[in-house]
């Protein structure tokens, strides 16, 4: 089973999550599996990335960088996942006329989506959250999967 498929049914699973209105499984699980796609995409271009730039690097050039791409990404998922998005609005995904409102749009989703991951994370049991705000997350975290899985099926027919 390849890990493009294990991740699409991962993305079902949180969709038939959403249907039945568990809200705190998608919100607290889509932005991990934002990070998995986003691996998946990454490693893509990583035998590109090395034969056509990295290979003029020193070795200890390359460690630097592996280790510095390492640490941003365990430090804040959210800056990792807007990085993948700023790659996004960078390709030309979006008609240049509707590109900013697109990014905008999905950065203000992940921020709502992490800031209640956080929330639920840290402050369960002291924070009431409304269950139009669990439901709304919910949706937004699909959808922002359902985005980069988008460029996992384009990208892996270019792979």
């Amino acid at each position: 089973m390849s890990i493009e498929f294990k991740l699409l049914k991962e993305l079902d699973e949180l969709r038939a999550a959403h249907e039945r209105a568990d809200y705190f499984f998608v919100v607290v699980l889509a932005p991990q599996l934002l990070v998995q796609i986003i691996d998946t995409l990454a490693s893509y271009s990583e035998e590109w990335i090395e034969r056509k730039i990295t290979s003029k690097f020193t070795r200890e050039e390359k460690e630097v960088y592996r280790l510095a791409g390492q640490l941003q990404k365990k430090e804040s998922d959210r800056s990792y996942i807007v990085g993948a998005l700023v790659s996004i609005f960078e390709s030309g995904h979006w008609e240049a006329c509707s590109a900013k409102s697109n990014f905008v749009k999905y950065f203000t989703k992940l921020d709502d989506l992490v800031s209640l991951r956080n929330v639920f994370s840290h402050e369960y049991y002291i924070k009431e959250i409304s269950i139009n705000r669990a439901k709304n997350c919910s949706k937004a975290g699909i959808q922002l999967a359902e985005l980069f899985a988008e460029q996992l099926y384009s990208e892996g027919e270019n792979a």
